[in-house]
């Protein structure tokens, strides 16, 4: 997992990872388990790399591109389109990141 710059703190990091597990379960959800508290860690698994995503001001094709590859590839639902990520990409953008001091 990538570490926040050294002047943020444990609480911050704790709170983006958060706020991006809530995107994508709220948003994202290619595999529907939003409704099931048993499967709220279904997408953990890409947590680190958004995260590390946004800590490095990736473009937005970066980011839509790593959704995109997660749901075609690596979840393998073929019918996936690049643009279907899109409301995800936005809301990811809105989570507000610790600014240099």
């Amino acid at each position: 997992m990538p570490e926040l710059p050294a002047w943020s703190n444990k609480v911050e990091r704790g709170r983006i990872l958060r706020e991006i597990r809530s995107v994508l379960l709220e948003v994202w959800d290619p595999i529907g388990v939003r409704k099931y508290p048993q499967a709220q860690d279904e997408y953990d698994g890409y947590i680190g790399r958004i995260f590390a995503l946004l800590l490095e001001q990736s473009s937005d094709d970066a980011i839509l591109d790593y959704l995109f590859w997660a749901v075609k590839e690596h979840m393998g639902f073929e019918q996936a389109k690049r643009e279907d990520m899109l409301p995800t990409v936005q809301a990811l953008r809105n989570i507000r990141l610790p600014q240099p001091k």
